[in-house]
C-alpha cells in the first residue's frame, strides 16, 4: 500500500522524518500559533506522511483548497484539510492517523468536519491505489486526532485535568501539549491513536 500511495502523492506534499530517532516534526507558520515546531515521536520506520494543508511560496493559487474541482467560496468545510496524514502497517494492519494541530480555543464542530473531510479525502486516494495499483485498501483502520496547547475548552469534564487520558470528542482524540520558550513541543504518536 505504502509503495503504491508514494506514487499517488504528490512528492511536493510528503513530509520527510527522522526514521532513526522515529520522529516526525510539523512546522506550523501561523503568527498566532503557539506551536511553532511539533515533534510526534514513534514514528514508524515503514510510515508514509503528507499534508493535505500545503502553501508554497510561489503558485499559492494552485494549492489554494484541497481540490480545485471544489468550490473555493464553499463554507461548509469541504475545502478543508487537515496539517498531516501517516499512513503505515504495523504487524497485525493497514494504519491511518488523520491529524490536526489547533490553537488554543478549537471549535468542536468545525474541527470534527476538518478532519472527516480529510479523511474522505484519503479515502478517495487509497480507492486509486486499489484500482490503478491493485492494492487492497479493505480493512484500513483510521483514527482522527489533533493536538491543542489547551484543551481545556473541548474536554467534557467538570475539571481540568493535566495528566488525564487523552480526551474524546466526536470521533477524533485530543491530546493538549505545552510548547517551551522556543515555542517547540512533543506528543507521542501512541496517544493519538487507539490501541
Amino acid at each position: 500500500m505504502l509503495e503504491a500511495m508514494k506514487k499517488i502523492i504528490n512528492p511536493d506534499v510528503v513530509i520527510n522524518y527522522d526514521s532513526a530517532k522515529k520522529q516526525l516534526k510539523l512546522k506550523e507558520d501561523g503568527a498566532d500559533s503557539k506551536v511553532a515546531e511539533l515533534y510526534i515521536e514513534h514514528i514508524p520506520g515503514n510510515a508514509l506522511a503528507f499534508t493535505l494543508d500545503y502553501q508554497p511560496q510561489k503558485d499559492k493559487q494552485k494549492f489554494k483548497q484541497l481540490s480545485l474541482y471544489v468550490n473555493s467560496t464553499n463554507d461548509v468545510g469541504v475545502n478543508k484539510g487537515c496539517d498531516l496524514i501517516i499512513l503505515w502497517q504495523d504487524t497485525k494492519q493497514k494504519r491511518a492517523l488523520v491529524f490536526d494541530l489547533k490553537s488554543d480555543k478549537p471549535k468542536a464542530q468545525m474541527t470534527q468536519k476538518q478532519l472527516d473531510n480529510s479523511e474522505l479525502f484519503l479515502k478517495y486516494l487509497l480507492s486509486m491505489a486499489a484500482v490503478h495499483y491493485r492494492i487492497d485498501t479493505d480493512g484500513i483502520k483510521i483514527d482522527k486526532a489533533i493536538v491543542t496547547t489547551n484543551a481545556r475548552n473541548m474536554r467534557k469534564r467538570t475539571t481540568y485535568q493535566p495528566n488525564a487520558e487523552t480526551a474524546q470528542v466526536g470521533n477524533y482524540k485530543i491530546e493538549s501539549v505545552v510548547a517551551n520558550s522556543s515555542r517547540t513541543a512533543c506528543v507521542s504518536l501512541r496517544k493519538l491513536i487507539s490501541a
